[in-house]
């Protein structure tokens, strides 16, 4: 019984972290436009990011939040272990696949010439 209040305490703790991270994003967006004659761009934008990162916190300290940023580090680790191609690979693959291209379209052309000289033959063209 004391889990079920302690796991409804949680979600609720949760809820409130993502909305007030919602509401600190949306108050700074807001604030970004709206001093917009009072404070240069960059200042704005500085201010903007600072928000940003903060409500980012705050999100992750909620259960949803904080399952979101274990996925972004864990998608992070596997990215890292992609073994990317080198120059020579990329270019050897791309002219390949540029010399399949024409060849399919040759075929396809003469395919459609065929084609096309069978019905005017037999309609009398």
């Amino acid at each position: 019984m004391n889990s079920k209040v302690e796991k409804e305490q949680a979600s609720a703790r949760g809820s409130a972290y993502l909305v007030l991270s919602v509401i600190m994003l949306l108050g700074g967006i807001a604030a970004y436009y709206y001093y917009k004659e009072l404070a240069i761009t960059p200042v704005r934008v500085a201010g903007l990011i600072a928000v940003t990162i903060l409500a980012s916190w705050v999100a992750s300290r909620s259960e949803t939040g904080a399952a979101f940023f274990r996925f972004l580090k864990e998608a992070d680790i596997e990215r890292r272990k992609v073994v990317w191609p080198t120059h020579q690979e990329a270019l050897q693959t791309s002219l390949m696949v540029i010399v399949v291209t024409i060849i399919i379209s040759l075929f396809l052309a003469a395919v459609d010439w065929m084609l096309g000289a069978l019905v005017r033959n037999l309609l009398g063209g």
